[in-house]
């Protein structure tokens, strides 16, 4: 995993990334969200972002085919740790409403954690990095008006199964919802835009070139020849 410092330079980019480039004023809920985020440059400060914005959606299940303004709440908890320039807890959450309606219908709740061997109950396998369905509201999702109620047909206190993931970053996150919901030009033009695919690019290579290199080694090495990927890489059981 990256540093907590290469991280944090990661998502103060891409808040600055959007509130810069010219392409985001088509998307102007998501303008708004990323001027009024706020991120410690302290370098032992905590990350604790949210951005709430719609965008326009047009999905094959809609009636009519119309465009949705559907309502999206990204959120970045990071933790440092105390002693060394490392990544104690990180979590990146979603939560996509129905639509932008007031009553907050919720239609989807995730959230892609990582979380280190340290930290880590031994009784209770988990892969390191892993998508949960649901999990608890944010207090961010409180602010905007979510209640209990509204997430409790997805069953918030399951906490399995996990599904490994790759790890994650602002940037990587929004840019995987651009293209899943990004069917209309304003999305599509953002996510394209040279300014945003290079903030992508070297997200990319910080964050995913690492992951892939390591997963690469384990499988490669004849050392690991009797030994399962997923148990002793994915989820590093001891």
């Amino acid at each position: 995993m990256v540093s907590f410092s290469e991280l944090k330079r990661l998502e103060i980019a891409a808040i600055r990334a959007i509130q810069t480039e010219g392409v985001f004023g088509r998307l102007d809920s998501l303008l708004t969200a990323a001027k009024q985020a706020q991120i410690a440059v302290a370098p032992k400060a905590s990350i604790d972002v949210n951005l709430s914005f719609v965008l326009p959606t047009r999905l094959r299940e809609d009636k009519g085919q119309q465009v949705i303004e559907r309502a999206f709440h990204v959120g970045c908890l990071a933790v440092p740790s105390t002693s060394r320039d490392e990544i104690a807890h990180l979590s990146y959450s979603v939560l996509i409403g129905k639509d932008a309606h007031p009553e907050k219908r919720v239609a989807r709740k995730f959230h892609f954690d990582f979380e280190p061997v340290s930290i880590r109950n031994e009784a209770e396998s988990k892969p390191t990095f892993h998508l949960q369905i649901c999990g608890e509201l944010s207090k961010h999702h409180i602010n905007e008006g979510y209640s209990e109620q509204d997430i409790l047909p997805m069953l918030p206190s399951w906490s399995q199964p996990r599904v490994p993931s790759q790890p994650m970053s602002i940037a990587l996150l929004l840019n995987w919802l651009f293209i899943e919901f990004g069917s209309e030009a304003a999305v599509k033009d953002a996510r394209l835009s040279p300014g945003w695919r290079k903030l992508v690019r070297n997200s990319e290579r910080t964050v995913l070139k690492p992951y892939y290199e390591a997963c690469s080694n384990f499988l490669s090495s004849s050392a690991n020849d009797d030994k399962s990927f997923f148990a002793e890489h994915i989820y590093q059981e001891r």
